[in-house]
């Protein structure tokens, strides 16, 4: 990864599988100088801008505009301790849907915990109704007491009685009282006015009969809410003032090359 190319390489003559010495020690790169850098950056706070990640923005597009060069990207990424831009990058709008909907694929269905027949339903197994509607359950939730069904033919219906024959004498029963067709739209969790987390067994049974009974102070999030709000948390980050930049890349590189003799870990 380009992100890596200004740090030192370092000798690792370990064999993890082992323990043992390798008879022809690798080279490979020293991610651990981050921890030092880290440490300069943040004793020189003063240097920081703060900045929104913009839609289809890339450290690449924020490095030229600022630096001036595409290629000090990584500065971008260095401050924000942002090791992997693929998971800890904000995703823009036309990347953020096709992430969510690959995510929580199929249908959700909610049943009422009460009226759960047999041992509970097992994942990778088809589900049908007496009207012969079927599926495949990818995700069974006891705590959200919801299935995720996958590669449904027919029509299934809230109110119907689903069946899953798991190999017992009896099959497992249950009635589909809540469906959400597209799962990215379902419950992910509960919460209150201040963003904390609730206990979901507590409002779950509200929701599942159609989002009655709860009190102003309770919030339903989704999944594809849950995921936008995950998103744009990654959106504020901070920056190296243009103005010490140059101070700040030759410090790095002293960094850099105090890490020049190879070492062996």
């Amino acid at each position: 990864m380009a992100f890596f190319v200004k740090f030192p390489a370092l000798q690792y003559d370990l064999d993890i599988a082992t323990g043992k010495k390798l008879a022809n020690p690798r080279i490979v790169t020293d991610i651990f100088k981050r921890i030092i850098i880290k440490r300069n950056l943040q004793e020189a706070a003063t240097v920081f801008t703060k900045y929104i990640v913009k839609d289809e923005d890339t450290a690449e597009i924020i490095a030229h505009k600022l630096y001036g060069s595409a290629g000090l990207h990584w500065l971008v990424y260095l401050p924000n301790e942002i090791i992997n831009p693929f998971f800890d990058w904000p995703l823009s709008e036309r990347k953020l849907v096709p992430f969510i909907e690959k995510k929580y694929p199929g249908s959700t269905f909610f049943l009422d915990p009460s009226q759960i027949n047999g041992d509970g339903f097992l994942e990778g197994v088809a589900v049908t109704t007496t009207s012969g509607a079927t599926g495949t359950v990818t995700k069974v939730d006891t705590t959200l007491s919801s299935l995720v069904v996958e590669n449904i033919l027919g029509v299934f219906q809230e109110g119907d009685t689903l069946i899953q024959d798991v190999g017992t004498l009896v099959p497992v029963t249950a009635t589909l009282t809540r469906l959400v067709t597209r799962s990215k739209d379902a419950l992910n969790h509960f919460e209150d006015e201040e963003g904390n987390h609730l206990n979901p067994v507590s409002f779950r049974n509200g929701y599942i009969q159609g989002g009655f009974g709860f009190p102003p102070t309770v919030n339903v999030v989704t999944n594809d809410g849950f995921e936008r709000d995950q998103n744009e948390s990654k959106r504020q980050i901070r920056l190296i003032d243009p103005a010490h930049i140059d101070v700040m890349l030759r410090d790095l590189e002293t960094i850099f090359r105090s890490n020049a003799k190879k070492r062996t870990l």
